[in-house]
């Protein structure tokens, strides 16, 4: 009965996704793109209702039963403006989870949602950076970190594996080198695993997981040297040692075990 409800609550909320989705572009934006402040205005308070939105999401999720959300060391909003967020991304709702904890952020998002007719508009909106390119989202990542945005980034590029080592991506070590922004990681757990890779929205545990949030210590990346090198080369450095980085504070938390056992632990 508890995994019924849990899939009942589960359908309920990507319902109200698209509905939602729906209304806030057909009624909604319209409305946005009259008010006065140019761009700028329509970005912040585009981003402004998908924060409170995602915010409800998490709430009434939680409500549900199907997580108990726990944060860790999260700095307060005032001090992310022009941070480069560097998230690991272990579930479908890592990314609703981040929004509603974090107001104004900037994402990079698919080409297949920056083209859906029903979402394309509300990113558009929100000014969030499209993943068209690897180049532009290099170069529109920087400019928006050097205006002050707060840019959220996957390094993985797509939901992992449990129990995986991470494996990044080199785009989120070409924006931290052309930025040279600040750099804050967010170790994303959920145990057991909750929408992860391969995962439908009807399959879940019985019992609410426990979906934690730990920022840890801001990185300063090794920069001597890093200039003299190719663009490719210095970013395969800068790679290996964010990856260095972020698998040498899962094994000291004891995460990358726990991780392992989940997703090989019967539910019952």
């Amino acid at each position: 009965m508890k995994r019924f409800l849990k899939v009942i609550a589960s359908g309920i909320g990507f319902s109200s996704l698209g509905v939602l989705g729906a209304l806030f572009s057909l009624l909604g934006l319209p409305v946005l793109h009259l008010l006065p402040g140019g761009p700028e205005k329509l970005h912040r308070r585009t981003r402004w209702f998908v924060y409170r939105y995602f915010r409800a999401l998490a709430a009434f999720l939680e409500w549900a039963g199907i997580f108990d959300l726990r944060t860790e060391a999260l700095p307060p909003r005032k001090e992310l403006d022009g941070v480069l967020i560097l998230a690991t991304h272990p579930g479908y709702l890592d990314v609703v989870i981040l929004l509603s904890l974090i107001d104004q952020l900037t994402c990079v998002v698919k080409a297949s949602i920056w083209n859906n007719p029903l979402f394309g508009w509300v990113v558009k909106a929100a000014g969030y950076i499209p993943a068209l390119d690897p180049t532009m989202v290099i170069e529109e990542g920087a400019k928006a970190l050097a205006r002050g945005e707060t840019i959220l980034l996957f390094p993985e590029g797509t939901r992992t594996l449990p129990g995986e080592p991470y494996a990044f991506h080199r785009g989120a070590a070409h924006l931290a080198l052309q930025s040279r922004a600040p750099i804050l990681p967010i170790l994303v757990a959920c145990e057991p695993p909750l929408l992860a890779k391969g995962h439908r929205w009807y399959e879940m545990p019985r019992d609410p997981c426990d979906y934690s949030f730990r920022a840890i210590a801001p990185l300063d990346l090794p920069w001597p040297g890093l200039s003299d090198l190719p663009p490719s080369q210095a970013a395969r450095k800068v790679t290996a040692w964010l990856e260095d980085r972020f698998n040498q504070e899962i094994h000291a938390a004891g995460h990358l075990a726990a991780r392992h056992e989940a997703v090989h632990r019967q539910d019952p």
